[in-house]
């Protein structure tokens, strides 16, 4: 549904362009995920509502991601999923291993109670429909896991937006090399008629809030908060040098994303900078900033969303090096990761998180990180069957890649140690051919598998395992084929915005395809490396975002240090410390809590109305406001 009852549109762009109004109800600080949700409920609250965004576009983290939501007990589409889940499971999953000890139970219930109403809201105020899949939970073999909480987005149609579409940057290529879900079929979809993943979550949110009257003011960086005697009421926003201050009657939030952007946040906090970027440009922690200024409590500011990332030649976004993150080709059989010492150091078909925060790892005795530089180290085996990055399997070597005849020659390139890496090899080789990684415990979990080379239904007469060079050349050939076509189909389903309807046309035949991935056996992510020539990539621990911000409750509001709400500020998504404290659930689990709490948060901002009528006052009285 995309109704309106707001009788003017909202605008977006430049104050230079725009001009920027003197007061609003509500200042949203940040235009992710969590921002853009927090402004379109507060709108839907009645509230004016204005979005700062210091970027030069819209969507941040959320902009570049596959815009996956992970909601348990989600109900969307239970037969033709048939996975079951319910709340009490998923509080089994999340407090497990310890985590009840730690977390704090009334924002987690809150996720949990929440999390299904705002996957409907969304659907009910802009043009968008979630596509429920089956993917393992991230710790898939604990009490509590399940297969099915991971919400797509489906096919998104630009037209709504108009010129403002030009702000929200068209999808990113991850081109990872093996993935259940059949997006090879997406490869040829073009971004004039339809958008997908993040993008489509980003400009369904933008679209919504314009369309409720919402303001967004890019390149305008919020750099102080505004306070008086009832709390915070408004933000100094900077552009083009110069300082504007933008009152807010009933609160501001901040949703400005982490601080994995900062050489000094992530060295105070973090232990170290980030070799590599992951995420875009810009997230310098200001919400730390605005927050400590005025006193609130800080949380999890030790935590982030870990993942190992490549740094490709001239890869770039906005003009700044972004790297590539590193998922399933971890997974695949005929390869293992080694530090410097040559030596694997972890299960190199972990969930990304837990693998990126081993590579983070400081020795105590020595202080440094020994696996923040990592090397993928593979065999010709692998080369011929799985390419990498989206190059066809045994296709011409990118410059980025080394290669060797021998493993010494090989680690002498890299600046590994030799002896190490021949010790680490003669070590794996002979237990995978078992079928084991004693080590490590590789493919133990389901998770481990999901990513792993297995052909369900023809097995060693598939086509990827007999011709992989032809059958992904045939691929991409189909792809670029029908890619029009599809582009037109997909935009003229979005266009029609009948979620519903999509659900039962496309989650069944998905689940049909998908689930027999889950009896993948362990030998789809095991095989020795052993078939010259040898290969390597270089791979950098970095982080999706950062986790710590100001500590906040169950409804959004931030917490000073004694743990009362500081009036009028908000936090969520990474600028909010994290409710799990950098568990990260599943696919989509950092989204899911910044549209909860940007939810959460933008609906108590706009129902601050006590504020506002206290504020009216006293500046009709020409006096200063009390506390509220």
């Amino acid at each position: 549904m995309t109704s309106s009852s707001v009788k003017h549109r909202g605008s977006i762009g430049p104050m230079a362009q725009e001009g920027i109004p003197g007061e609003v109800d509500v200042v949203v600080v940040g235009s992710g995920g969590a921002g853009l949700m927090a402004a379109l409920t507060a709108a839907k609250e009645g509230a004016r509502v204005m979005v700062v965004e210091s970027r030069e576009i819209v969507g941040g983290a959320t902009g570049i991601s596959a815009g996956a939501a992970w909601i348990p007990n989600h109900g969307f589409a239970p037969d033709e999923l048939n996975v079951d889940d319910d709340l009490d499971q998923a509080r089994r999953y999340i407090y497990g291993q310890g985590r009840g000890e730690v977390l704090d139970h009334a924002l987690v219930e809150q996720f949990l109670q929440t999390g299904p109403e705002v996957a409907r809201f969304i659907e009910e105020h802009t043009a968008f429909g979630w596509i429920p899949t089956i993917w393992p939970d991230y710790r898939s073999d604990i009490d509590g896991a399940s297969v099915g909480r991971a919400l797509f987005p489906g096919p998104y149609s630009p037209a709504g937006l108009g010129e403002a579409a030009k702000y929200v940057r068209p999808a990113l290529t991850t081109g990872m090399a093996k993935n259940p879900l059949p997006f090879w079929l997406l490869g040829g979809i073009g971004v004039k008629d339809v958008w997908l993943a993040g993008p489509a979550l980003v400009g369904a949110l933008l679209e919504a809030g314009l369309r409720n009257g919402v303001d967004v003011r890019v390149e305008a960086p919020a750099v102080r908060l505004l306070t008086d005697d009832a709390g915070v009421c408004g933000v100094v926003v900077r552009a083009e040098g110069v300082d504007h201050e933008v009152r807010a009657r009933r609160g501001v939030v901040l949703a400005s994303g982490g601080f994995e952007s900062s050489e000094e946040k992530t060295t105070t906090y973090l232990d170290a900078p980030f070799g590599v970027q992951v995420s875009p440009k810009g997230h310098d922690g200001i919400a730390v900033q605005l927050a400590q200024e005025i006193g609130a409590d800080l949380t999890g500011m030790e935590d982030a969303w870990w993942m190992p990332g490549v740094q490709l030649p001239g890869e770039e976004l906005e003009g700044h090096p972004l790297s590539r993150v590193f998922l399933g080709e971890r997974a695949l059989p005929h390869s293992i990761m080694v530090n410097v010492d040559g030596e694997r150091f972890a299960n190199e078909a972990l969930p990304y998180d837990q693998f990126g925060q081993i590579m983070r790892e400081v020795d105590p005795q020595t202080g440094s990180m020994p696996n923040a530089t990592a090397w993928l180290v593979f065999d010709h085996t692998y080369w011929a069957n799985f390419g990498i990055f989206g190059v066809t399997p045994g296709g011409e070597v990118p410059d980025y890649l080394h290669r060797a005849n021998t493993l010494e020659e090989l680690a002498t390139q890299i600046g590994v140690d030799p002896d190490g890496l021949l010790r680490t090899v003669e070590r794996f080789n002979p237990e995978v051919r078992r079928g084991r990684d004693p080590q490590f415990h590789r493919g133990e979990t389901l998770f481990d598998r999901y990513f792993g080379d297995f052909h369900p239904r023809l097995g060693k007469y598939s086509p990827d395992a007999m011709f992989p060079a032809a059958t992904a050349k045939a691929r991409a050939l189909v792809a670029a084929a029908i890619g029009p076509l599809v582009s037109r189909l997909a935009g003229r389903v979005a266009r029609a915005d009948a979620p519903e309807r999509v659900r039962s046309l496309v989650v069944g035949p998905l689940a049909k395809i998908i689930r027999p991935v889950l009896k993948s056996p362990r030998s789809s992510v095991l095989g020795p490396v052993e078939n010259a020539p040898f290969y390597a990539l270089e791979v950098e621990a970095s982080a999706l975002g950062t986790v710590g911000g100001p500590r906040t409750d169950a409804l959004g509001r931030a917490l000073d240090t004694h743990g009362k709400p500081i009036p009028g500020l908000y936090a969520a998504g990474n600028a909010g410390g994290a409710p799990t404290k950098g568990f990260y659930g599943g696919a989509g689990g950092t989204i899911s809590l910044g549209l909860v709490f940007g939810h959460l948060a933008g609906r108590e901002a706009a129902h601050d109305a006590a504020r506002g009528v206290v504020r009216a006052a006293a500046d009709d009285a020409g006096r200063e406001p009390v506390d509220a």
